[in-house]
């Protein structure tokens, strides 16, 4: 998949710098900038760039949106409305329901001090919205990005290896099995002893895999000392 980030007259070389740096975390492929109110590769865009500075070798400057635009499009507001159509939103984690298998998506946000226009809008399939504050919703530009791009990374290209792995069906039962156990050697009162029971099964579905097997180590060591004190 081609991820575009669409800026339409950005006015801010800081916050473009900081988007460039952005673009590089989340491998975006190209940077298309609408008219923007400044020179994209000006000295204070590098340095705010940072190490995404290279990033700037995919910025490329359109005249017009139509021009910028690309593939799947979705468009970003701090202002939405169930009335008015153009202005019905999804949410950033939902974004994978409805882009689908698109094979171009670009992302586009509007200018730092009115966003996107009516028309710029009507240009796009959908419309994205962040929650904030209903006191204060408007994002930072460059703040908005860093949202989108996160969420659009963890549903489309975060690979599942990065992530704990989550214990297997053989692990947990085996946790159930020492743990009831140790229960009942310890906890003689039933309700009580069901309700331990049960906040811990709770808290090890929430486990890795690799603190599940060392909370079943643990355990299994404790009924391994209980038995040889028997003995």
């Amino acid at each position: 998949m081609k991820v575009r980030v669409v800026l339409v007259e950005p006015e801010g070389m800081i916050n473009f710098g900081f988007i460039v740096r952005l673009s590089k975390n989340f491998e975006i492929d190209e940077i298309a900038v609408v008219n923007p109110k400044f020179d994209p590769f000006d000295e204070e865009v590098k340095r705010f760039a940072a190490q995404g500075v290279n990033y700037l070798s995919k910025v490329k400057i359109y005249n017009t949106v139509e021009e910028a635009l690309e593939g799947f499009k979705v468009c970003t507001s701090a202002k939405v409305s169930h009335d008015d159509p153009l202005r019905q939103h999804v949410l950033p984690w939902e974004l994978k329901d409805y882009i689908g298998d698109a094979q171009i998506v670009s992302l586009v946000f509007g200018r730092e001090s009115v966003g996107l226009r009516r028309d710029e809008l009507e240009k796009c399939d959908i419309l994205m919205h962040i929650p904030a504050s209903s006191s204060y919703p408007v994002l930072n530009l460059s703040h908005a990005v860093a949202i989108t791009l996160y969420e659009f990374w963890k549903q489309f290209k975060l690979e599942r290896g990065t992530l704990p792995s989550k214990p297997s069906e053989e692990d947990v039962n085996l946790f159930k099995l020492n743990l009831a156990n140790l229960a009942e050697t310890f906890i003689k009162d039933e309700m009580k002893r069901s309700r331990i029971i049960r906040l811990l099964e709770n808290l090890a579905a929430k486990s890795t895999r690799s603190e599940l097997r060392a909370l079943i180590y643990f355990l299994g060591k404790c009924k391994r000392a209980i038995e040889e004190k028997c003995h």
